[in-house]
This record gives C-alpha cells, sequence and structure tokens, in this order.
C-alpha cells in the first residue's frame, strides 16, 4: 500500500511539472506570435496568430495546479 501511495504522487508530481513545462511554452510561442501586444484592439488580440497557443497554455497551467484534484489526490490517508 504505501509503495503505491508513492507511484500515486510521483506520477502527479510528474504530470504536474508536465503540464507547467508545456503550458509555459504555449504561452511564450503564444507571446512570441502576438507581439507587440500594446495597441491592439480587443478583436486584433483573438484574431491575431497566437491567440490560441496563448489560451491553451493557459489552460494547461491552471490544469496543472488543478492536477492533485484531478488524480483524487487525498492528504487525509
Amino acid at each position: 500500500m504505501p509503495n503505491e501511495l508513492n507511484d500515486h504522487k510521483e506520477s502527479s508530481g510528474f504530470m504536474k511539472k508536465l503540464l507547467f513545462a508545456v503550458g509555459a511554452l504555449f504561452v511564450v510561442a503564444g507571446i512570441i506570435r502576438q507581439w507587440p501586444l500594446a495597441g491592439k484592439t480587443y478583436m486584433e488580440f483573438i484574431e491575431g496568430k497566437g491567440y490560441l497557443a496563448l489560451m491553451l497554455g493557459l489552460i494547461m497551467i491552471v490544469l496543472g495546479f488543478s492536477v492533485p484534484l484531478l488524480m483524487g489526490d487525498d492528504k487525509d490517508n
């Protein structure tokens, strides 16, 4: 049983790091493709080339924060 819990913690930690890393990569790529950010209207920003990559990166980062909740990581055990 303790070995199973360690495997669960290791896999959730790996998943969290992976989502943060890939999310950060997408955010950086989205910002680079949207550059310059200043002076754009809201519609120009949404219709820009890097908008989808930027939003995907932000979603992945939020999912990285919620990995313990999604994997059912209970601290009570």
